[in-house]
């Protein structure tokens, strides 16, 4: 049996970037000079949402969150 060509999901515009990149902006905290990081970081988000994959930013942690004291080596458990 023949399969039909998978129609890709559309991919997000640019309107939606820029939103989702401003909300990036204001979760951690309005930094200057991160303009490019948070748009490339909305792509990717977006992308991975509209079924693009390969996404690998997760939007709850900040982008200068330092790692947790449980996660650091030589934590006790």
């Amino acid at each position: 049996m023949r399969r039909s060509p998978a129609i890709a999901p559309p991919a997000p515009t640019e309107a939606e970037i820029q939103k989702e990149a401003y909300y990036l902006w204001l979760e951690n905290g309005c930094p200057v000079g991160r303009d490019l990081e948070n748009w490339l970081a909305a792509k990717e988000l977006l992308l991975h949402r509209h079924g693009h994959g390969g996404g690998r930013f997760r939007r709850r942690a900040p982008l200068s969150a330092p790692p947790s004291p449980a996660r650091q080596l030589g934590a006790n458990n």
